[in-house]
């Protein structure tokens, strides 16, 4: 049983009245809490996750029929041999009721117990490393006398308890803090775990537990007994000699210089037409920074409600890139831009990269001479086939398709006579396509999952796409 007044008034309860009925009972107490500093007279060091420990190890001993004297002899011994120490950034609750105490929004409670009690203390909202680094810290200190001694090279078990409202990724990147740390420090972590294993409702919080197996190898194996209790995890971590982790040399890749990564120029600007297009670039990335609000405003009610903050990504780096930009090849271009747009991130990026990539085949026929403007038509032609092709969507999805797509049909009925006219038509219809797409049913990207009556407003990414493409046609004009 563990440390707790309740605890020991009640199983002592039971063992006195199973002695009264002839049962051969032993009772043993856990506490192994190491938040407390001092040994004085009080009701003792809390039983916390390291009970677990305690079960698991006893456990596989009573299943092969180890003596009752073996197993309170065990138990002692694991207790003396472990520590565990904890935080939280939010209290749990009762049904019924609010909750059991307060944790402001920049401070985590340290060194608590699992009923719903506070800690000890209270620390500044740190960082997993920081966090981990004091309880550590606290758990090893040689001023404290509840600490669990630690020397180098010490073969050790962990436990990452879960104390029931801490996420899968928090819990995960802690679990590498208290790996990497505890390896930085001369220990070798054999065995670590990390899960549910003893809960406080929904508490936001995480438990560590740490078992000293140096001189206690059988311990390994009774840990590694098959059990069927289904909140023992399988551990992350398990080696018992060698390295801790292995880690393969990379593969070795070849790379071109910088100057031939693109040794095929093709046709070529006239400087007045490279001219144009740093400026339409510049313009381009101006404004998608300036759409960063709306277009997360957009996004917010079917998506990520990142869009904008995507795209500002995207047009940052883009203008950082535009000094090394080959403006005056249109095939060199399209691929480096192509490359730029994965830095993007999100399908944002990928999509763009697509288009870009697709878009320079209609530059790959003729590798010298002036550009034939209808090229840049069968750019756009290609870079929204090869986006369809891959990314599944098709006019009417509500996608950016929706906004070039209107553009491509009428710079292609113009027969190749790209006059300022057709220019003018083509952005208007572009915008007009983006902002028609608030009455459009969703059907591709994450809005498609998304109930219809919280889709009603234009697609981010079609507005988006609007707004470079009117900054051409504007350009243009």
């Amino acid at each position: 049983m563990i440390n707790y007044t309740g605890d020991r008034i009640n199983f002592g309860l039971a063992l006195e009245k199973a002695r009264h009925e002839g049962i051969k009972v032993d009772m043993f107490v856990c506490g192994e809490d190491c938040a407390l500093t001092t040994a004085d007279k009080t009701a003792g060091r809390r039983g916390l996750c390291g009970t677990m420990f305690v079960f698991k190890i006893i456990g596989a001993m009573a299943e092969r029929g180890d003596s009752l004297e073996d197993l309170v002899k065990t138990s002692k011994s694991i207790a003396s041999n472990m520590g565990t120490m904890g935080l939280a950034l939010g209290p749990c609750s009762l049904p019924g009721q609010g909750p059991l105490f307060q944790v402001a929004d920049d401070v985590i409670e340290i060194g608590l117990g699992v009923h719903g009690e506070a800690g000890v203390g209270q620390m500044p909202l740190p960082t997993a490393h920081d966090a981990v680094k004091k309880l550590i810290d606290h758990m090893t200190s040689e001023t404290s006398a509840t600490r669990l001694d630690l020397e180098a090279g010490e073969q050790i078990a962990v436990i990452l308890n879960n104390l029931g409202g801490t996420s899968k990724l928090e819990e995960l990147i802690l679990a590498r803090e208290i790996v990497t740390q505890l390896s930085g420090r001369g220990y070798k972590v054999v065995r670590f775990y990390a899960g549910h294993l003893m809960t406080s409702l929904e508490m936001s919080g995480i438990l560590i537990s740490i078992l000293k197996v140096t001189k206690n190898p059988e311990w390994l194996e009774l840990l590694d007994s098959p059990t069927t209790a289904p909140a023992w995890p399988t551990p992350l971590h398990s080696i018992v000699n060698g390295p801790s982790r292995f880690n393969p040399q990379p593969i070795p890749v070849q790379t071109q210089e910088k100057e031939n990564e693109f040794p095929i120029l093709g046709v070529a600007l006239s400087a007045e037409g490279a001219e144009k297009v740093t400026t339409i670039i510049s313009a381009v990335s101006k404004a998608l920074i300036d759409l960063e609000t709306r277009l997360n405003q957009l996004d917010s009610g079917c998506g990520d409600g990142d869009c904008g903050s995507t795209h500002a990504q995207g047009a940052k780096v883009l203008a950082d890139s535009l000094p090394t930009l080959d403006t005056a090849h249109p095939r060199v271009l399209l691929r480096q831009l192509g490359v730029l747009a994965e830095k993007m991130g999100g399908s944002s990026g990928g999509v763009y990269s697509l288009l870009f990539t697709g878009a320079a085949k209609a530059f790959m026929d003729q590798v010298s001479g002036d550009v034939d403007p209808s090229a840049w038509v069968r750019a756009l032609r290609f870079g929204l086939e090869t986006v369809m092709k891959y990314g599944g969507a098709e006019p009417g999805d509500r996608t950016m398709i929706d906004a070039l797509h209107p553009a491509l049909l009428i710079l292609e009925q113009s027969g190749g006579s790209i006059s300022s006219e057709v220019v003018c038509a083509a952005g208007k219809a572009s915008m007009q396509g983006a902002e028609s797409t608030a009455t459009m049913l969703a059907r591709a990207g994450r809005a498609s999952y998304v109930s219809r009556d919280k889709v009603n407003e234009a697609d981010p990414g079609a507005i988006a796409a609007a707004t470079w493409f009117n900054i051409i046609t504007d350009t243009l004009k």
